[in-house]
């Protein structure tokens, strides 16, 4: 397949809160692990229907309080009475952001092959909107949220969305 031609916008996502599973990211992490757990534990079962988007599975990659990188599998949800065991909610703050994606691929299993790898690329060496900055300060703890866009009329794609702020 030839390189994916780079798609990005500008959005803004008020405060959301999230459901999911938290594993903290080091050099030695094993992903594979990270979805077993999630998978062993339910998955999406317990999630989706809490979820304000139920179709659009997200990652969202966060810092926690004690300075450490989350991997946080789950779904935007709206507010609920009970936490489900060996779950983690969060709350996130408002937020501007870079969405850094693809162009639509006719199936979700070819975004996934193509799209992830490319988008991790991408969020490095993507130019800024004019007058923002990637927000790397203390307005949000959120590094990256990765959602799956998938099985749409358009087709599929993987996004990447990087918080922003105006200079």
């Amino acid at each position: 397949m030839s390189k994916l031609a780079l798609v990005t916008f500008k959005t803004y996502l008020d405060e959301f809160s999230f459901l999911g599973f938290e594993h903290v990211v080091t050099e030695n992490s094993d992903f594979g692990k990270f979805w077993d757990v999630f998978f062993k534990n339910g998955g999406y079962k317990k999630i989706t229907p809490k979820a304000i988007t139920p179709k659009l599975d997200t990652n969202v990659w966060h810092t926690n309080d004690k300075g450490e990188k989350i991997y946080f599998q789950g779904k935007i949800v709206g507010n609920i009475n009970k936490i489900p065991e060996n779950h983690s909610y969060k709350t996130f703050p408002a937020c501007e952001y870079l969405v850094v994606t693809h162009e639509w691929l006719p199936t979700f299993k070819e975004a996934q092959k193509h799209g992830i790898s490319a988008g991790w690329e991408n969020i490095k060496t993507v130019p800024m909107p004019e007058g923002y900055v990637k927000d790397d300060s203390v307005t949000t703890p959120i590094t990256v949220i990765e959602r799956d866009n998938k099985n749409t009329p358009d087709g599929s794609r993987i996004e990447f969305w990087v918080p922003i702020r105006k200079i």
